[in-house]
């Protein structure tokens, strides 16, 4: 009876909020250039004379034109596309660029950027997008996620220009740099952002608003692509690495093969892949009941992983398809792309000699701007296992509502199946989103390559919460949430109950001031936490200082964390940064980090990091020469990933042919 009320209440409250206003789509032609303009950041009017121009950019916290405007000129030919825009500052000596190191997130800059499908699919599957700040620096998403050497992931080139009032810019984005159908006239989905750092405020050319629909964006029409004939040739990224430390002396060496099979779908093969340098973020301290999610770092995976992404991310139940379960392979292969506009397919395979074979496969279809549905497997054999899992998810929404579901059967070889799932019901509008979700896992549910951190559990959450943006007086940002929950276990006893809230906001000054609080029991424990923090210069990742403290109870015993840190630019490409905390709760646990880093240009760079944490230390010492076309070079002294120091020289050459 406890749990049915709190689903009703939680549902009423998703359904209780009010509605959004329709949003004009603008269109533009396409225009088909006769002669390409030099790309030198001089927007001059004859070379882009015959291109279409674009303004009107508005602010999306409220729909209006800001007082510093933006225009944007756009064309195509047979072998590109041109975007210039010009972004107009009546403080011109106050544009922030600082980034020189391609790929960089760019926080706290200037930055202009220009996003494209080309299915024209409104939605996030097929959108790529490509930015600037005002040093030239590049950063790009390719469709389907690429790996991190410039050949692979595909070149483009840019150029900037400061100017007496802003700054310019103008991109040349080659066709084969894109995946699209080709042979026919087509719509594609288009937009314009800019990020200005001085007002901390962007603006678009098609308003997606706060919310980032992408059923919104502008539409580019009449387009007429190249056929994709070009890219039929199979590529290569090849790698040797000598490795010495006081016990042994090795030699190893791998290759991948990437061929675009049709101009849609890429075929990729691995042998001996590289895995042993990937550089992984240092685990921080804190309290879990659960394993901890990590991000992947491996090109292997990361090439197309997009297509492989199955079931909820940050909610549903899990994730059935975790690559770091698959710790590491002798030879693999996997092909993933757009069948059509509306349908994708990723299938993958690895095999450890004498270990694991892994399988994973998953078709997608689009129905429109907001619906997509998923069928997928995955299967492993060896370590004296054999699983398989199969399984449905999908999302539809309409107006202001989604709904969205993710099921599973896994079961061993002779066994039977088991089911899990979840279904939710969302709300989102402007500055307010709310969702509420049921889901079931039972407790001999079980699939090898997921990451499923409960079993035995089934109930319900809630979580909502607002974000406000404010263009005037002392608060720029302003955050809150509240998550609650109800679980038991299949026996039929009270699992998880309670709630929670986080709640932080920004000054105009640029000082960002946290808090929160849970009051929850598990198993009729209490967990009694509350917590504050702050952070200044909080965009801006050269100079940031901060710190929290959180205090109370779990499982009836006294909790306390401390943490700090700081990063600052102390020399033109030396940074320094330092973390410390400490987490006392059942005997104290410490961790330390400090890490140095000089950037020598865009690809060269030396880096460091020393860890102690509870009496174990570890450091390295690494050079790179990475990031750009031809040629990379990697010399790492110590193991980043090791729990101790190694006495372990490693040097590594990366090359693309």
């Amino acid at each position: 009876m406890d749990f049915l009320r709190f689903y009703c209440a939680s549902l009423l409250s998703v359904l209780a909020v009010g509605a959004a206003s329709a949003v004009d789509i603008p269109r533009v032609a396409g225009v088909k250039l006769g002669a390409a303009p030099v790309i030198d950041g001089d927007i001059g009017t004859d070379e882009w004379k015959g291109a279409i121009k674009v303004s009107g950019f508005v602010d999306p916290l409220n729909g209006q034109a800001l007082a510093d405007q933006t225009e944007a000129w756009i064309a195509y030919d047979e072998a590109a596309i041109y975007v210039a825009m010009y972004a107009h500052d009546s403080h011109p000596m106050a544009i922030v660029a600082r980034e020189i190191k391609p790929g960089s997130e760019f926080n706290g800059e200037d930055v202009l950027e220009f996003i494209i499908n080309p299915n024209g699919t409104r939605n996030w599957d097929g959108r790529s997008s490509f930015s600037v700040n005002a040093l030239n620096t590049q950063n790009e998403y390719i469709s389907g996620g690429r790996a991190a050497k410039r050949e692979w992931r595909g070149e483009w080139t840019s150029a900037t220009k400061r100017v007496n009032d802003g700054w310019c810019t103008e991109f040349r984005i080659p066709w084969k740099v894109l995946s699209y159908p080709s042979g026919e006239k087509r719509t594609m989905d288009i937009n314009f952002h800019r990020y200005q750092a001085r007002t901390k405020t962007g603006s678009m050319w098609a308003n997606t608003t706060t919310q980032e629909r992408q059923e919104l964006n502008g539409q580019w029409v009449e387009i007429s692509p190249p056929p994709r004939a070009e890219r039929n040739r199979p590529r290569f990224l090849a790698y040797t690495a000598a490795e010495y430390d006081r016990t042994r002396t090795g030699l190893r060496s791998g290759l991948d093969v990437r061929y675009a099979l049709t101009p849609q779908m890429t075929i990729l093969g691995s042998i001996n892949p590289d895995f042993r340098n990937i550089e992984s973020e240092v685990e921080g301290i804190s309290f879990t009941r659960t394993e901890r999610y990590l991000d992947e770092a491996r090109p292997f995976f990361n090439d197309g992983g997009d297509f492989f992404g199955i079931g909820g991310g940050g909610f549903g139940f899990g994730r059935m398809f975790y690559s770091r379960r698959i710790s590491d392979f002798d030879f693999g292969a996997k092909a993933y792309g757009q069948i059509d506009s509306s349908l994708s397919l990723g299938a993958l395979a690895t095999v450890d000699t004498g270990d694991q074979t892994a399988g994973v496969a998953k078709i997608n279809k689009t129905f429109g701007a907001r619906n997509n549905a998923d069928v997928w497997f995955t299967g492993t054999s060896g370590n004296g296992r054999d699983s398989s899992a199969v399984g449905f998810s999908g999302e539809g929404g309409r107006g202001n509502y989604s709904i969205s579901t993710n099921l599973a059967n896994s079961r061993d070889l002779g066994g039977k199946g088991v089911t899990a799932g979840d279904l939710s019901l969302m709300y989102s509008v402007p500055h307010w989103y709310s969702m509420v979700q049921y889901e079931w896992i039972p407790p001999d549910f079980s699939s090898p390559l997921a990451f499923v951190p409960w079993t035995d559990r089934r109930g319900a959450y809630s979580y909502s919460e607002y974000n406000m943006q404010y263009r005037r007086g002392p608060i720029r940002q302003f955050h809150t949430d509240l998550f609650a929950t109800y679980y038991e276990d299949y026996d039929g006893g009270q699992q998880e109950k309670g709630a929670e809230s986080y709640t932080s906001f920004v000054t105009r000054s640029d000082i960002r001031l946290q808090g929160s609080i849970a009051r929850k029991t598990y198993y009729g424990a209490p967990e009694n936490i509350q917590s504050v923090g702050f952070t200044l210069n909080d965009s801006n990742r050269y100079k940031r200082f901060g710190g929290s403290y959180e205090w109370g109870e779990r499982d009836g015993q006294s909790s306390r964390f401390v943490s700090a840190y700081a990063s600052y630019r102390a020399l033109k490409g030396l940074d320094l940064g330092l973390n410390f905390s400490l987490f006392d709760f059942d005997g104290q646990d410490r961790l330390g980090i400090v890490t140095v880093s000089y950037e020598m240009g865009p690809f060269d760079s030396i880096s460091g990091r020393y860890v102690s944490r509870d009496g174990s230390r570890n450091g390295y010492l690494a050079y790179r020469h990475s990031g750009g076309s031809g040629m990379e070079y990697f010399v790492i002294v110590g193991d980043p990933n090791a729990p101790r120091w190694r006495n372990r020289v490693s040097l590594k050459v990366v090359w693309a042919f």
